[in-house]
């Protein structure tokens, strides 16, 4: 396994996505990251979470058994796999689940193959996860989804409910919200910095323009079409303006300059911003 403290010098910018929930250390891993973090670094983070893979934790137990000698052979493990859901009734949780979560990403073996027969594997929930951020020594910041965050979407008609909760903290404050809408937490993403750590503010239209727009890189398929996975693994649409300037962002250009050569407005800019699809710096210049 390659040791990343060897690597020379410092980061600005780590990303660490699906790397930590498959290692047998996680708190190595992310303690030997958060080394190579710069001051005023930011650190991204994507881990599974336990509560929203629940069906896929038992599918992924019946594909074992099932296997028995054979498993961590991959192609039996999908060909088994495919079989369990083709054969379980239409009603069948497991099955259900993955229709209308999962089976559209599930197309290709590979994926499948990493959802379902992946030999280590750690899920965490709000508790663990936060035990996992306490031993990087470093700040969290914030999750990248935090609309699912937002207590009053689960229980804003009930402000007698809300006015308890404020009495809450924000750890607890999560684990209330994953414990109440359980499927909507299929895994954290997460951002985590090292001090001291700046926030932009893209509110006014020249800081927008001079800033320097590329592709988050937890965006999937966005080269090939319009709809794709966003951040949060969710298909989502943009408009055609909005895919252009999308596609001409290459982390080098500054806003001012891709609305040059594509037909896009500031509004396309800042809609893809808020949905988290691009990232901005601070262009030096």
């Amino acid at each position: 396994m390659f040791d990343v403290e060897q690597l020379p010098g410092e980061f600005d910018l780590i990303n660490c996505v699906g790397v930590l929930h498959h290692t047998p250390d996680p708190i190595r891993g992310i303690q030997a990251l958060a080394k190579k973090l710069a001051p005023g670094g930011i650190m991204h983070i994507f881990v599974y979470g336990e509560l929203g893979r629940w069906e896929i934790k038992l599918m992924q137990e019946a594909i074992a058994l099932i296997q028995g000698d054979k498993r961590g052979d991959y192609t039996d493990g999908v060909a088994v796999g495919r079989k369990l859901f083709a054969t379980l009734p239409e009603d069948n949780r497991l099955r259900k689940r993955e229709q209308e979560r999962w089976a559209w990403e599930n197309q290709r073996d590979g994926y499948f193959a990493d959802m379902y027969v992946h030999p280590q594997e750690i899920d965490y929930n709000i508790n663990t996860l936060f035990e996992l951020i306490d031993a990087s020594g470093l700040e969290f910041i914030g999750f990248s989804n935090p609309q699912i965050w937002n207590l009053e979407r689960l229980i804003g008609q009930a402000p007698e409910l809300i006015e308890r909760a404020k009495s809450l903290s924000d750890r607890q404050l999560y684990r209330l919200i994953e414990v109440l809408d359980p499927s909507s937490i299929t895994h954290y993403e997460f951002f985590l910095g090292r001090s001291p750590v700046i926030r932009e503010d893209w509110a006014s239209d020249t800081k927008l323009l001079s800033a320097i727009p590329e592709p988050s890189p937890c965006i999937q398929g966005w080269q090939d079409s319009k709809q794709f996975f966003n951040h949060d693994y969710q298909v989502v649409s943009v408009t055609e303006s909005a895919w252009q300037f999308l596609l001409a962002c290459d982390g080098k250009k500054t806003t001012q300059e891709i609305l040059q050569s594509v037909n896009a407005s500031l509004d396309d800019v800042r809609s893809l911003q808020k949905q988290q699809i691009t990232l901005l710096t601070p262009s030096k210049g």
